[in-house]
Protein backbone atom coordinates (compact mmCIF):
# COMPACT_ATOMS: atom_id res chain seq x y z
CA UNK A 1 0.00 0.00 0.00
CA UNK A 2 1.55 3.39 -1.01
CA UNK A 3 1.34 5.97 1.93
CA UNK A 4 0.39 9.45 1.87
CA UNK A 5 3.54 10.85 0.97
CA UNK A 6 4.64 9.16 -1.67
CA UNK A 7 0.76 9.46 -3.25
CA UNK A 8 1.40 13.14 -3.13
CA UNK A 9 4.34 12.87 -4.40
CA UNK A 10 2.93 10.58 -7.55
CA UNK A 11 -0.10 13.45 -7.68
CA UNK A 12 2.71 16.41 -8.26
CA UNK A 13 4.47 14.72 -10.34
CA UNK A 14 1.24 13.65 -13.01
CA UNK A 15 0.85 17.56 -12.30
CA UNK A 16 4.40 18.03 -13.73
CA UNK A 17 4.08 16.03 -16.27
CA UNK A 18 0.33 16.60 -17.39
CA UNK A 19 -0.59 13.18 -16.83
CA UNK A 20 -3.82 14.25 -16.41
CA UNK A 21 -5.70 10.40 -15.74
CA UNK A 22 -3.17 9.77 -13.30
CA UNK A 23 -3.49 12.85 -11.50
CA UNK A 24 -7.38 12.29 -11.80
CA UNK A 25 -6.88 8.35 -10.49
CA UNK A 26 -5.35 9.59 -7.18
CA UNK A 27 -8.20 11.18 -6.31
CA UNK A 28 -11.63 9.58 -4.82
CA UNK A 29 -14.96 10.50 -6.38
CA UNK A 30 -15.90 12.72 -3.71
CA UNK A 31 -12.86 14.57 -3.89
CA UNK A 32 -13.03 18.36 -2.25
CA UNK A 33 -10.21 20.96 -2.48
CA UNK A 34 -10.35 24.40 -0.15
CA UNK A 35 -7.94 26.59 -2.08
CA UNK A 36 -6.97 30.01 -1.40
CA UNK A 37 -9.01 32.77 -2.90
CA UNK A 38 -12.03 30.04 -3.91
CA UNK A 39 -14.89 30.91 -3.09
CA UNK A 40 -16.00 27.56 -1.27
CA UNK A 41 -14.83 23.45 -1.91
CA UNK A 42 -14.24 22.57 -5.70
CA UNK A 43 -15.41 18.93 -6.38
CA UNK A 44 -13.44 16.79 -9.00
CA UNK A 45 -15.05 18.65 -11.70
CA UNK A 46 -14.17 22.93 -10.44
CA UNK A 47 -10.68 20.70 -9.57
CA UNK A 48 -9.86 19.59 -13.06
CA UNK A 49 -11.78 23.33 -13.75
CA UNK A 50 -8.90 25.15 -11.82
CA UNK A 51 -5.72 23.05 -13.06
CA UNK A 52 -6.77 23.33 -16.74
CA UNK A 53 -7.22 27.46 -15.84
CA UNK A 54 -4.13 27.18 -13.89
CA UNK A 55 -1.78 25.47 -16.36
CA UNK A 56 -3.13 27.49 -19.74
CA UNK A 57 -1.97 30.59 -17.74
CA UNK A 58 1.49 29.07 -16.61
CA UNK A 59 1.54 26.28 -19.13
CA UNK A 60 5.62 25.21 -17.71
CA UNK A 61 4.66 25.53 -14.07
CA UNK A 62 6.50 23.23 -12.41
CA UNK A 63 5.75 22.31 -9.01
CA UNK A 64 9.13 21.48 -6.06
CA UNK A 65 8.23 20.26 -2.79
CA UNK A 66 10.35 21.48 -0.47
CA UNK A 67 9.23 19.43 2.34
CA UNK A 68 6.50 17.29 3.22
CA UNK A 69 5.66 15.03 6.71
CA UNK A 70 3.30 12.69 7.00
CA UNK A 71 1.22 11.57 10.35
CA UNK A 72 -1.63 8.99 9.85
CA UNK A 73 -4.01 9.42 6.79
CA UNK A 74 -2.49 12.90 6.56
CA UNK A 75 0.45 14.66 4.27
CA UNK A 76 1.52 17.89 4.65
CA UNK A 77 3.92 20.26 2.01
CA UNK A 78 5.58 22.92 2.01
CA UNK A 79 5.94 23.96 -2.05
CA UNK A 80 7.20 25.74 -4.79
CA UNK A 81 5.31 26.47 -8.09
CA UNK A 82 7.43 28.47 -10.69
CA UNK A 83 6.82 29.26 -14.47
CA UNK A 84 5.75 32.02 -16.87
CA UNK A 85 2.66 33.86 -16.86
CA UNK A 86 2.15 33.12 -20.57
CA UNK A 87 -1.72 33.17 -20.61
CA UNK A 88 -4.70 34.89 -18.78
CA UNK A 89 -4.98 34.59 -15.01
CA UNK A 90 -7.61 36.28 -13.24
CA UNK A 91 -8.36 38.58 -15.88
CA UNK A 92 -5.01 39.45 -16.26
CA UNK A 93 -2.90 38.58 -20.13
CA UNK A 94 -0.31 36.93 -20.47
CA UNK A 95 3.17 39.14 -19.31
CA UNK A 96 5.64 36.70 -19.76
CA UNK A 97 6.62 37.76 -16.63
CA UNK A 98 8.49 35.14 -14.25
CA UNK A 99 6.53 33.96 -11.08
CA UNK A 100 7.52 31.83 -7.64
CA UNK A 101 4.94 30.53 -5.79
CA UNK A 102 5.41 28.90 -2.48
CA UNK A 103 2.61 27.15 -1.00
CA UNK A 104 1.32 25.27 1.79
CA UNK A 105 -0.88 22.04 1.70
CA UNK A 106 -2.13 19.29 3.30
CA UNK A 107 -4.33 16.37 1.98
CA UNK A 108 -6.22 13.42 3.93
CA UNK A 109 -6.02 10.08 2.51
CA UNK A 110 -8.89 7.59 2.00
CA UNK A 111 -8.37 4.15 0.64
CA UNK A 112 -5.19 4.89 -1.09
CA UNK A 113 -6.26 8.34 -3.03
CA UNK A 114 -6.72 11.73 -1.71
CA UNK A 115 -10.19 12.36 -0.55
CA UNK A 116 -9.57 15.99 0.30
CA UNK A 117 -7.07 18.97 -0.28
CA UNK A 118 -6.49 22.06 1.55
CA UNK A 119 -4.32 24.19 -0.40
CA UNK A 120 -2.82 27.97 0.35
CA UNK A 121 -0.35 30.28 -1.35
CA UNK A 122 0.64 33.96 -1.96
CA UNK A 123 -2.37 35.15 -4.53
CA UNK A 124 -1.69 38.28 -3.77
CA UNK A 125 2.18 37.73 -4.39
CA UNK A 126 1.14 36.11 -7.74
CA UNK A 127 -0.60 38.66 -9.01
CA UNK A 128 2.15 41.32 -8.20
CA UNK A 129 5.01 39.51 -9.67
CA UNK A 130 2.24 39.36 -13.34
CA UNK A 131 2.06 43.36 -12.44
CA UNK A 132 -1.54 42.93 -11.92
CA UNK A 133 -1.08 44.82 -8.47
CA UNK A 134 1.97 46.79 -7.17
CA UNK A 135 4.16 45.28 -4.89
CA UNK A 136 4.58 47.08 -1.21
CA UNK A 137 7.34 49.82 -1.24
Amino acid sequence: MTNAKELNERWIRAFNERDWETERAVRTDDYLAHMSGAPGPLDNEGWAGFMAMFTSAFTNARISIDSAVEEGDLVASRWTITGTHDGPFQGVPATGKSVTIPGIDMSRVVNGKIAEHWAQFDLIGVMQQIGAMPAPA
